[in-house]
């Protein structure tokens, strides 16, 4: 091994006390041809004699870097652009593997053919440009992706050759001792079915340029199918040739069987919805007739036989009565439950302070005979169902009616406001819509807080028919037309004054096609 080959002396000295590691190697067989001071102390311990050591850069690289080596040097060869660039290699001497940062440039700069390049080594300078805060954490960023799920790629392009890290031979499944991977190599992987796709992809972003972004399947050595998600781009030379594409792989197997098992999941619960709601309608629908029946025959005897009837038959009659009658608002309600979803009626741009008008006129016999004050504030436009959002209105003050305190006439508050973005996510709403929050508090009896999710229930009671008479389904129904709408609706108790109501509604209704 010569000392030198260079044959400037005063170069020379610099050269020998530059800070970096230089070397000088043959590019067909890596020999060493020329080393500093600072190689010598960064890679033999300091030891002046290396004669009888390592000759050959091959000897602090394995095989696939090696050739990655080769490759590189035969870029800055042909490109002068390429000196600009590094790469990272694992350099082990004396048992100890380091990173370091490679520059390569050829010894002369002349067209005739190069045998001789320089490589400038940096070690562990990667702190400095990555995204890790100390060398501590820099093992937790490298744990992060240098996992068997990532790994990222090169692919010289003229020389047809291409380099992994150790997670691309993670996903692939692949010995780690091969190394000789070239375009049709590694294109064998790709599930059959995917093959057109890739190569369609692959051959257009070669002519035209552009980056890759594509998701496909492929059959692994060891015969496995997976799902990768690879990203790429080309880096070009000085002239603008594509010289090289560098890119990242990762393996998207797990995630994607989640996605697919979840969207099973949502099929079959919609369809089991979807079920329920046609037998709920169907059942409903047809209890109508048998109920008809049993209300006409239960009015006939009522008027022919109510004097003849004595004691406990009179009782008796107007209990099935009475019985008659709450089917028949159990039923009515039922189908209006299971109507919500499946209304056709297109949305409109709707005032909501001419709806509760309207409510209120509805409710105005209640609303004078319980002495019923309501308290209300200027409402949003939105767009929105106008029969839903009267039944909404109608159901929650009918209800602060209903549940009032004892002795006290229900005094009944309607507040509107903007949402404030920062709590969309809160209601996991969407970012990009408006969303306007409608409270209405009242001073009625209120409710435990453990029962503040259970209300919304179908069929969920708090107290007793006698007391309160009802369905059970009001509050229900009032869910499932925010549902309907893309809002939610949720309920306080408010300790010794009453209770609150907020629902939530977008303002114009969110585009739920959109990525």
């Amino acid at each position: 091994m010569e000392e030198t080959i260079i044959d400037n002396n005063f170069l020379s000295d610099i050269v020998k006390s530059s800070p970096a590691s230089i070397v000088v190697v043959n590019k067909e067989n890596l020999d060493i041809e020329y080393y500093n001071n600072q190689f010598i102390q960064n890679f033999y311990e300091g030891r002046k004699d290396i004669k009888e050591e390592k000759k050959s850069f091959s000897s602090f690289l394995d095989k696939s870097q090696q050739e990655r080596l080769k490759a590189q040097m035969q870029s800055v060869a042909e490109n002068s652009f390429a000196r600009n660039n590094y790469m990272v290699y694992k350099l082990t001497s004396h048992e100890v593997t380091v990173q370091a940062y490679i520059y390569a440039a050829p010894l002369k700069d002349d067209p005739e053919p190069q045998n001789s390049f320089q490589l400038l080594i940096l070690s562990d300078i990667s702190a400095s440009h990555l995204p890790f805060i100390s060398f501590d954490t820099r093992e937790l960023f490298f744990k992060q992706f240098n996992n068997i799920d990532f790994g990222t790629f090169e692919w010289f392009i003229k020389q047809d050759k291409i380099f992994w890290t150790d997670g691309m031979y993670d996903i692939y499944e692949v010995d780690k001792n091969i190394s000789n991977f070239s375009r049709p190599h590694i294109e064998q992987y790709v599930h059959p079915d995917d093959r057109e796709l890739i190569k369609t992809k692959v051959d257009a972003a070669t002519c035209n340029g552009e980056d890759i972004d594509i998701e496909y399947r492929i059959i692994t050595e060891k015969n496995n199918v997976k799902t990768i998600h690879t990203l790429a781009k080309f880096i070009c030379d000085s002239e603008g040739k594509r010289e090289k594409l560098i890119g990242s792989v990762r393996d998207v197997t797990a995630q994607r069987k989640a996605e697919e098992e979840l969207r099973n999941s949502v099929r079959v619960l919609n369809r089991s919805n979807k079920d329920l709601e046609e037998f709920a309608y169907v059942a409903s629908h047809d209890l109508q007739e048998p109920l008809r029946k049993i209300s006409t025959f239960s009015d006939r005897l009522n008027e022919k036989y109510k004097e003849v009837l004595t004691g406990d038959g009179v009782l008796y009659l107007e209990r099935m009565m009475a019985s008659a009658e709450n089917m028949r608002t159990l039923i009515n309600n039922l189908l209006e439950f299971s109507r919500i979803s499946k209304s056709t009626v297109p949305f409109s741009h709707i005032n909501l302070n001419f709806i509760l008008q309207q409510v209120k006129t509805d409710l105005e016999l209640k609303i004078e005979e319980t002495g019923t004050v309501i308290n209300s504030a200027q409402l949003p436009f939105i767009t929105a169902s106008v029969t839903q959002m009267k039944q909404l209105f109608e159901n929650i003050i009918n209800n602060a009616i209903k549940f009032r305190k004892p002795g006290a006439n229900p005094l009944i508050t309607i507040a509107s406001s903007i949402l404030p973005a920062h709590k969309l996510v809160d209601y996991k709403l969407d970012k990009d819509c408006t969303y306007y929050k409608i409270e209405i508090t009242d001073n009625g009896i209120g409710f435990e807080d453990e029962y503040a999710a259970r209300i919304f229930q179908i069929f969920q009671r708090l107290h007793g028919k006698a007391e309160y008479p009802g369905s059970g389904i009001g509050l229900a129904i009032c869910q499932k037309i925010l549902e309907h709408h893309n809002g939610t609706i949720y309920a306080e108790n408010i300790p010794d004054t009453g209770a609150r109501f907020t629902f939530i509604l977008p303002e114009h209704q969110p585009d739920i096609n959109k990525d």
